[in-house]
């Protein structure tokens, strides 16, 4: 998976994600999405044990290949996948600015980081 145009607001985490290589037969289970401040603290964590991981309506899809929740607990993304996913969270609000890394996990355990400066 590739994360890009990844910033940080007062207001939202936005990011984009593609999938760019992997089976066709099953998309790849996003089951987290963190943010770390430069000290690698942990600022934002929404995990699969929130219903919801990411609401329908801040997922602007880019391709046929359709990123969207997958049950209670996930986010799917299908091979040749290419999304913008917007969050809003009381955590964001109001952070400093500084260096941020993004940290987005699939149910493999498989993680992927992005550096964000804001």
């Amino acid at each position: 998976m590739e994360i890009s145009n990844a910033r940080l607001t007062d207001k939202e985490l936005a990011f984009t994600i593609y999938r760019v290589e992997g089976t066709d037969v099953y998309g790849s289970f996003l089951i987290g999405i963190s943010l770390q401040n430069g000290q690698r603290e942990t600022v934002f964590r929404k995990g699969a044990d929130e219903p919801a991981l990411f609401p329908e309506q801040q997922i602007q899809n880019r391709y046929i290949a359709q990123v969207k929740p997958g049950g209670a607990y996930s986010l799917v993304l299908p091979l040749g996948g290419k999304a913008e996913l917007v969050l809003y969270a009381p955590e964001i609000t109001g952070l400093p600015e500084g260096n941020y890394t993004l940290i987005l996990t699939d149910v493999s355990g498989t993680t992927w980081e992005e550096k964000i400066v804001k």
